[in-house]
């Protein structure tokens, strides 16, 4: 048996480890390379992606006799670069304004997990045309009183107290644990738990009281919590949601299985932007701006991989 020569440890994704021992790390090259080491149904997941990487730092991924690697060293990056290569070029791009600081954040999460260029992108499109990071809904309807939601009438009738504790305010400024304790109340009072948006996509219901648990789970259950850890909290939460909840895994899947060997292309960066406003974020005239995200995807791609 041959095995590819144990790769660096610092290394977090297969296809940049296998660039770096100067390995075809192509989705089909890769399905290979799993079929080889016992993964039969190889779908480039994060896990799949994770135990690949697992073998080749220990030095214990099987190779076919076809393959082109031969010796450790530095090697090739690829054509489009390593993750941290892709993530320097939006730092050092001048588009994104002052969303740029999120983009890098949130892309540095999304490839080091093993997500494809063309998928982050689409992401980080959505993220960009979205909402502030940790901002609550506002409930000043102070020209329009009576345009102000049922929602929060009800909960200044019930005493919660959120036009002056929350309103228009970013988490990094209130309580993370009061916040948490309203959640709990509100879903003890069975009353409509976490009705009132927040984050950048201002999510609402039960879904509200998740990413609250985001939060705390990222600033290990301190009080308070910087802008960093509420992007990088939010980002994993839209993770975390992709890779559970039935209804939107298949969006994941669909770019596999749409795009197989084009994961990094314009046209797969387009398709996840769009299919992702779609079928998760869901604004008002979704089909409007799904294109609209798709455009942008597209050019978070060629600035990623340099292409501009």
């Amino acid at each position: 048996m041959s095995y590819y020569p144990a790769c660096k440890e610092s290394f977090e994704s297969i296809k940049d480890a296998l660039d770096s021992i100067n390995e075809d790390s192509s989705f089909n090259n890769r399905k290979k390379i799993a079929i080889l080491n016992g993964i039969t149904d190889y779908q480039g997941s994060p896990e799949q992606n994770i135990d690949l990487l697992n073998r080749l730092k220990q030095g214990k991924l099987l190779k076919s006799a076809g393959a082109k690697s031969s010796g450790s060293g530095s090697g090739s990056t690829g054509s489009s670069g390593s993750f941290e290569q892709k993530i320097k070029n939006i730092e050092n791009s001048n588009d994104f304004g002052n969303k740029k600081k999120a983009m890098v954040i949130i892309g540095n999460i999304l490839l080091k997990k093993g997500y494809e260029t063309g998928f982050v992108a689409g992401i980080l499109a959505n993220l960009y045309h979205e909402g502030n990071f940790g901002f609550f809904e506002s409930s000043f309807y102070k020209s329009h009183p009576e345009a102000k939601p049922r929602y929060f009438k009800e909960m200044e009738k019930l005493g919660y107290g959120y036009d002056e504790k929350y309103s228009s305010k970013c988490v990094t400024d209130v309580s993370l644990l009061e916040l948490k304790k309203l959640l709990d109340k509100l879903e003890k009072d069975k009353w409509e738990k976490g009705k009132f948006g927040l984050g950048c996509f201002q999510w609402t219901g039960g879904r509200t009281k998740n990413l609250v648990n985001f939060y705390l789970k990222e600033n290990d259950g301190k009080d308070k919590i910087t802008i960093d850890q509420v992007i990088s909290a939010e980002a994993k939460f839209v993770l975390n949601e992709l890779e559970t909840i039935s209804q939107y895994k298949s969006i994941y899947t669909d770019f596999k299985t749409n795009y197989k060997d084009n994961y990094d292309s314009e046209d797969a960066a387009y398709f996840a932007g769009d299919n992702i406003c779609r079928r998760y974020e869901i604004p008002a005239q979704k089909e409007q701006r799904g294109k609209e995200r798709g455009n942008t995807a597209k050019k978070i791609i060629k600035i990623m991989n340099n292409n501009e």
